[in-house]
């Protein structure tokens, strides 16, 4: 385990209220920049290690806060499908490319973006629902949802899963607290499996312990936010940040790749 230097504590404190703001505010959206940030500055063992007791304890607050919006139709598949693909990345963490992981994802949330502007540009921004919520499709379920449960492990990226929602066309509340509840559940079932591997010990709890009050700061802005926002101009935030994080995840993945040569 690397040392745990002053650069070390000021960007996992910031990863810390940028994850917060962003499960309070967006479900999670953009809360993927917090892993790859913690791992530039250690390694992703370690991010693990310090950031999932931190997640582990804003899911608690945040489903909380958000237990009344949340569509429990939606929800259960997602979250049977998320921990599937938990238990298939926690067998496979020492045999994937990080890289390649990044890469992937960012392509993924990018071309999500890119969709979305494109269409809007040629004219289509009617933003009533494509799909019917009570139409279950198992197939497109376990992919993307899976698909989540297995990046997050990794990264805690948020694409697949919002590639899932989205066309669900839901209202802000109702999307973000499916998301909070997703991923409380999620990140909930890591927790045998990384206590089996050793990543988490008593030293690493105690660095996580003292992460610990940055987060009801995140978690007030990301409510905040939440809560006053309309419907449009939130789906044109989730999208923007799709192309940004996208760009992010991509320059991520082939900076990791080209160092490993």
């Amino acid at each position: 385990m690397p040392t745990f230097t002053p650069l070390f504590f000021a960007v996992a404190a910031f990863a810390v209220f940028f994850v917060a703001l962003a499960k309070a505010g967006f479900g999670g959206m953009v809360g993927a920049l917090g892993m790859p940030l913690v791992a530039a500055v250690s390694d992703i063992p370690t991010a693990i290690s310090i950031l999932l007791p931190t997640y582990v304890a804003m899911d608690l607050i945040v489903a909380v806060l958000y237990r009344r919006a949340v569509d429990v139709r939606l929800l259960w598949p997602m979250a049977l499908s998320g921990v599937i693909g938990v238990c298939v990345a926690g067998l496979a963490f020492s045999r994937i490319d990080a890289g390649v992981l990044a890469i992937f994802l960012g392509g993924m949330s990018l071309f999500l973006g890119l969709r979305f502007f494109s269409h809007r540009a040629a004219g289509q921004r009617d933003m009533a629902p494509t799909q019917d919520r009570n139409h279950r499709r198992w197939g497109r379920t376990l992919s993307l949802a899976g698909g989540s449960g297995f990046t997050s492990f990794f990264l805690m990226g948020e694409a697949p899963i919002q590639a899932y929602l989205l066309p669900f066309r839901l209202s802000p509340q109702v999307y973000v607290a499916t998301l909070v509840w997703f991923f409380a559940i999620v990140n909930w079932a890591k927790i045998p499996i990384v206590l089996g591997m050793g990543l988490v010990t008593l030293d690493t709890l105690w660095i996580s312990l003292l992460l610990l009050p940055i987060m009801p700061l995140g978690i007030a802005v990301g409510k905040y936010i939440a809560t006053r926002i309309r419907k449009e101009p939130f789906y044109l935030i989730v999208h923007g940040l799709l192309v940004v994080l996208g760009g992010y995840l991509i320059a991520s993945g082939v900076w990791q790749i080209s160092a490993g040569w």
